[in-house]
């Protein structure tokens, strides 16, 4: 086999590329770690940008439709479209911490004042039960499971408390976090006035610098945008069906803290599968404070109606917009979450259903190539 120079070139390269990277790792890792926190800022606003032009494409539409006619109103549909995005996102936040966060501090507050005569009177109705008298036997007498319930409560707190304690205190920490997310509203600013334009760059720096992989790239992206933009749309649209029908049906049992349960219902269900359990999780505590009974009311209620969401709304509003099993969602979400957290969550879905449909199509090129090429002989 005969070797040209541009192949010995390469080797090369490639060899002291890897002994440079090998013989100085340390200062390499410290120079792509904080490239990484440079970049951070701007990759998450991107991110947020990408989010924001689903909303906005949709106010671009309806102020076409609107003002077709008026070239003057024509010129600022973008700044206008911009700002009723950015708007409608900001005024979601603040409901968002305007309702919740005032109900869910006043629960807080009621736990650590927890009531142990409360508990010792739910134990002795408990016992007028039989079975479950002789099951509360194995765990101890009433005294001890009250104590024990109340010390559990106690340190539960304590550690949700310590948590909150250290976020609130890390100065320096929230000030670099509301830098980065200032630096990431205004590019996903710049972004979406000049989206046009930065998409018309990026396809020829594509088409120019990979050549015929250009064709694959864009294959790949157009996939990616697909189950993105189906995953963010039709799984916002589900949350908001599923966190309005639990406001409605605990109102209509009287449960308490309707709207705060069903915000957060509406919020956690962005994430698909264990979404769900986690609002389910948060109301029940909401609620206990105030009921006990009503708390275990609502996670039956809460069951049912998801059961009913699940088989009912969910395939309609969804429907093939993900495009993936089931099982591989669970897979994606389990991986993802172990990775990056929820934020691993919200991505591993549609990035999972990108690489199945990728798989998928060349799965179905090589057969069909097969099958021609028995059909020729």
């Amino acid at each position: 086999m005969k070797f040209e120079k541009r192949q010995v070139y390469y080797v090369v390269i490639t060899f002291a590329i890897c002994y440079a990277i090998q013989a100085y790792w340390g200062a390499v890792s410290n120079i792509l770690t904080t490239l990484h926190k440079a970049i951070f800022p701007f990759l998450m606003g991107a991110g947020i940008a990408y989010i924001i032009n689903i909303v906005m494409s949709v106010y671009e539409r309806l102020y076409v439709k609107l003002f077709k006619g008026s070239r003057l109103l024509m010129a600022i549909k973008r700044s206008v479209s911009m700002i009723l995005s950015y708007a409608t996102f900001i005024g979601l936040i603040v409901c968002l911490f305007s309702i919740v966060i005032p109900d869910l501090i006043s629960s807080l507050s009621s736990l650590l004042v927890i009531d142990t005569g409360a508990l010792a009177k739910l134990v002795n109705n408990l016992n007028e039960n039989k079975q479950i008298s002789e099951a509360l036997n194995y765990m101890g007498t009433d005294k001890d499971l009250v104590s024990t319930l109340s010390g559990y409560s106690q340190q539960i707190l304590k550690q949700v408390l310590s948590v909150l304690t250290n976020l609130l205190t890390s100065v320096s920490s929230i000030a670099a976090t509301l830098l980065n997310v200032f630096v990431s509203f205004i590019f996903s600013i710049y972004v979406l006035a000049n989206k046009e334009q930065l998409g018309r760059q990026f396809n020829l720096l594509i088409d120019t610098y990979l050549g015929s992989t250009g064709k694959t790239f864009h294959y790949v992206r157009h996939i990616l945008h697909q189950r993105f933009h189906g995953f963010f749309v039709s799984q916002t649209l589900e949350a908001m069906i599923l966190g309005s029908l639990t406001v409605i049906g605990m109102l209509i049992f009287q449960f308490p803290y309707a709207l705060t349960v069903g915000v957060l219902v509406a919020f956690t269900a962005l994430i698909p599968v264990v979404g769900a359990y986690i609002g389910v999780t948060i109301g029940f505590i909401l609620i206990a404070t105030e009921s006990l009974t009503e708390a275990f009311l609502f996670v039956l209620f809460l069951i049912l109606l998801q059961q009913f969401e699940g088989n009912v709304i969910y395939p309609k509003v969804v429907g093939g917009s993900i495009g993936l099993p089931s099982m591989w969602v669970l897979m994606a979400i389990t991986i993802g979450g172990a990775l990056w957290g929820i934020l691993g969550m919200l991505l591993a879905v549609p990035v999972a259903a990108t690489i199945y449909q990728i798989v998928k199509d060349h799965i179905i090129k090589r057969q069909t190539l097969r099958n021609r090429a028995r059909t020729y002989c």
